[in-house]
């Protein structure tokens, strides 16, 4: 029988909208997940994401946007490492030795690059290595929505704010201080097929950023996980947890006892 995380389930109470949990599944807290745990997202909330945290959510199902961003993941990290001279050569000194580092694979490293630490972790999507050294963290996303990342100038320019955290924090746990979004914009007909979509300078850009002051924001992320997830509880559901209460809701804790 396939372990379902939702026997941890110790009640749902309509009344308080908190569901109670068994914590021996926890999880850390990732790049993913730290924005949407201070309501930094539009796609996730905190009740979601303490879900996801306590084991008793698997996250969203995959869609067209989640299928395409995994397609072309690699293919964007090979565009800009063979282009690495002409997309960045102006950014670091003349003369500089500039290579793609490919990030440890998922299944070899416990889906996990930041064992080190106990509260935070997560995968990053490479690094930018300057004369043999980890200058840039790489940070890789697919958009249909340009205007999100366009400034007053008609730039590709803006970052999400919880794109931010995700890297800042990755960037943080390196002890890197740079960041640099490569981030490839697909028109709505490019998800029937991902695979065919090619990386040009017409719908690819990179964006450079130096990481946030991470301290204030994991200092709250930290203490919301010792309120919540240790102690075996979620924040308050909303409107927005609709299709997460309603899957918490469907298991029926008698089915293990029939099997």
């Amino acid at each position: 029988m396939v372990f379902d995380g939702r026997c941890g389930i110790i009640d749902i109470d309509d009344d308080e909208k908190t569901v109670y949990f068994d914590t021996y599944r926890t999880k850390k807290i990732t790049g993913t997940k730290i924005g949407p745990l201070l309501g930094i997202s539009e796609f996730s909330t905190p009740f979601k994401v303490a879900c996801e945290l306590a084991g008793l959510y698997p996250g969203d199902k995959a869609n067209k946007y989640i299928d395409a961003g995994n397609i072309l993941e690699p293919v964007l990290r090979k565009y800009v490492r063979d282009r690495s001279d002409e997309l960045l050569l102006d950014l670091f000194p003349r003369g500089s030795l500039i290579t793609i580092e490919e990030p440890v694979p998922k299944e070899q490293c416990g889906y996990d690059h930041f064992h080190d630490n106990k509260m935070f972790g997560g995968m990053v999507d490479g690094y930018i290595d300057v004369n043999g050294k980890r200058d840039h963290i790489l940070e890789i996303k697919t958009s249909h929505d340009i205007e999100k990342w366009i400034d007053d100038s008609g730039r590709v320019s803006i970052v999400p704010e919880s794109y931010m955290l995700q890297a800042s924090l990755y960037a943080e746990l390196s002890g890197i201080d740079g960041i640099i979004f490569l981030v490839g914009f697909l028109e709505e007909s490019d998800y029937v097929h991902p695979e065919r979509w090619v990386p040009t300078p017409k719908n690819t850009y990179i964006v450079i950023k130096d990481k946030l002051d991470m301290s204030g924001y994991m200092k709250e992320a930290e203490e919301w996980y010792n309120e919540y997830i240790k102690n075996g509880y979620t924040p308050e559901w909303t409107d927005k947890d609709t299709d997460v209460l309603k899957y918490l809701k469907a298991f029926d804790p008698n089915k293990k006892k029939r099997h």
